[in-house]
């Protein structure tokens, strides 16, 4: 289905933002707790589509999104990311792959799935995003937006929506009407309470909810439980 197949084993490792960052011990099982959760709310609500969102910019939505999509896709099951954050896409940019066709030229109607999926590895496609269209909040609000939705259904366990921050555009309250979970990504000492309140008022005036909140660079646990025990725990995500 998706162009440019690549080697599995170059691309099944998690992503970091830092390139100095190692991946360590701790990232990892983080991220295997929040796949466990999410798979637990996938079958409880007997949804596919997941939006990953944040109230904010650099929150680390993108980076949690993308890993999300990887480790799932670690379990055997068929994972669509999309970059639908029109206004400042950055997957193509995480991943060094082209992003001329993709979510838009969808659903204008300018290219197939099979010309617009990349495969990141044997169980993950990705559809990048550009910034080509005036009125985003409108393409993603119409029926093909809808249909593509459910071809993706048909063909993917699971599809993952990289959604611009709530609280500056507009693009994440149209999306999360037509999904199946919607998940924020805030970021310790970072997200203030008023901007995450602001994002739920937000939600709820359309009688939305957040079915998944992930706390970016906090700990877990006691610092003095990490002193003598856990060291390698320090800097996870967490989910909750």
């Amino acid at each position: 289905m998706a162009k440019n197949i690549v080697n599995k084993t170059q691309n099944e490792k998690l992503f970091v933002a830092d390139v100095r960052q190692k991946v360590t011990f701790s990232i990892i099982e983080s991220y295997k707790n929040i796949r466990t959760n999410v798979l637990s709310l996938m079958a409880k609500k007997n949804a596919k589509i997941i939006a990953i969102s944040s109230p904010n910019a650099s929150e680390g939505k993108s980076t949690t999104a993308l890993n999300l999509a990887i480790t799932l896709s670690q379990l055997g099951k068929k994972v669509l990311i999309i970059d639908a954050d029109t206004h400042k896409p950055s997957l193509h940019r995480k991943l060094k792959i082209d992003n001329q066709i993709g979510l838009l030229e969808l659903l204008l109607g300018k290219a197939t799935l099979s010309e617009a999926a990349h495969a990141h590895n044997d169980f993950l496609d990705i559809i990048t995003c550009n910034t080509s269209t005036p009125n985003p909040s409108e393409i993603l609000g119409s029926e093909k937006f809808d249909e593509l939705m459910q071809e993706f259904k048909e063909n993917y366990d699971c599809i993952i929506l990289d959604t611009p921050p709530v609280n500056p555009v507009a693009d994440t309250l149209v999306i999360a009407q037509k999904i199946d979970l919607l998940i924020l990504v805030v970021r310790a000492s970072t997200t203030t309470y008023d901007a995450f309140k602001k994002t739920l008022k937000a939600l709820k005036v359309l009688d939305l909810g957040v079915d998944g909140v992930i706390i970016n660079g906090a700990d877990p646990r006691p610092k003095s439980y990490y002193k003598s025990k856990y060291s390698y725990y320090k800097s996870s995500k967490y989910y909750y």
